[in-house]
């Protein structure tokens, strides 16, 4: 997999922007605010059709614009492909070779992305929704069966809140309804905690090992909380039954894989609470060299890895040692306000891409 062409229109502070003649590595010089983040945000958005800030799309358009288009061109095994992904107010397009897809699942992970990124902190420091959506994304990467799933369960769980609020008002319920989503909503919740299980053990398999890299004598392993985790279906509709009357007086669902949540475990505490920034920002990057190696292991798959601002809270030794471990077969894209950051072997066999602004 291999990136060759990038144009970008409206989006964020570009007017007009087009990079070519990508190489393996690619480093991306220049100052705070030139615009260095945007052009990995839009190889991620063209992946994932989302962005790693956030959900709002509509700050990704340059100011007084009525839409913004990201092209990219890529190899894959001797196939070329192009993208395109245009927003307006209106909604977003997607295309393949020019052909348009009404689905964004028919348009999602034609190439995959592993971000690194200092908004990734929000992963360990935010709400359980911030590592959910991460579970998600990546799932979504390696698992169409996934989203599909996830998006069944998403409309059962809308459906049955809006009745048990209605219920609520009204003091008024039909429980053979009740009965027949928490029936699908059990049958839905076992498949997704199970694909999310064996997706956290393939990261626990890696992530002891990397962490190690950077803290020779220190633990990490990442914790799945569910309250359905080890329980089949019938157990898991059991629960939603037992849980049903304080449901209809709360107005809705509690019970679920929408309330599951990770913790990232540091010599047996959770970093949320006890580690510095700086721990925290080395726990991230075992979490992405993880993906990065479910990616290439267990899935065959040759990920793009997008590293922006890696450089600010490292030390030279945590530097270099991230640098001298990036796999050679894969496509990176490095930001940096400094090309001293970066190790001079790899600057010699990389595309610099120097945006100024100094």
């Amino acid at each position: 997999m291999h990136l060759t062409k990038i144009e970008l229109t409206n989006f964020r502070n570009y007017d007009k922007f087009k990079l070519d003649n990508l190489d393996n590595i690619n480093i991306i010089i220049g100052s705070n605010g030139i615009g260095k983040t945007s052009i990995l945000e839009s190889i991620y958005v063209c992946s994932l059709a989302r962005s790693f800030k956030g959900n709002d799309e509509s700050v990704m358009l340059k100011s007084g614009k009525d839409f913004f288009k990201i092209k990219v061109s890529f190899e894959d095994e001797g196939k070329s492909k192009n993208l395109e992904y245009v927003y307006t107010e209106k909604g977003k397009k997607t295309k393949i070779n020019n052909s348009l897809k009404k689905k964004i699942s028919d348009f999602i992970s034609q190439y995959k992305v592993v971000i690194f990124s200092p908004d990734e902190l929000r992963l360990i420091k935010e709400s359980p929704q911030t590592r959910r959506t991460y579970l998600n994304v990546s799932l979504s990467q390696v698992n169409k069966t996934y989203v599909r799933l996830l998006n069944n369960y998403n409309v059962l769980i809308k459906n049955k809140n809006e009745y048990l609020k209605k219920s609520f008002i009204n003091a008024n319920m039909d429980s053979r309804y009740l009965d027949l989503l928490d029936e699908k909503i059990a049958e839905l919740a076992f498949e997704i905690c199970s694909s999310r299980n064996d997706y956290i053990e393939k990261i626990n398999k890696h992530i002891k090992k990397v962490f190690k890299k950077f803290r020779k004598d220190d633990e990490l392993y990442i914790k799945y909380d569910s309250q359905i985790l080890g329980k089949n279906e019938k157990e898991i509709l059991s629960l939603l039954k037992k849980n049903r009357k304080s449901e209809m007086e709360l107005g809705f669902t509690k019970t679920g894989i929408h309330r599951d949540d990770l913790e990232f475990m540091h010599n047996g505490i959770n970093s949320k609470d006890f580690s510095s920034q700086g721990l925290q920002k080395l726990i991230l990057l075992s979490l992405k060299m993880s993906e990065l190696e479910i990616l290439i292991n267990d899935y065959y798959e040759k990920p793009i890895l997008l590293l922006d601002d890696l450089f600010s809270e490292l030390d030279i030794e945590n530097r270099n040692s991230i640098l001298d471990n990036l796999n050679t077969n894969i496509q990176v894209f490095i930001t940096t306000t400094d090309i001293n950051n970066v190790k001079s072997s790899i600057v010699k066999r990389a595309h610099v891409i120097d945006l100024g602004g100094k």
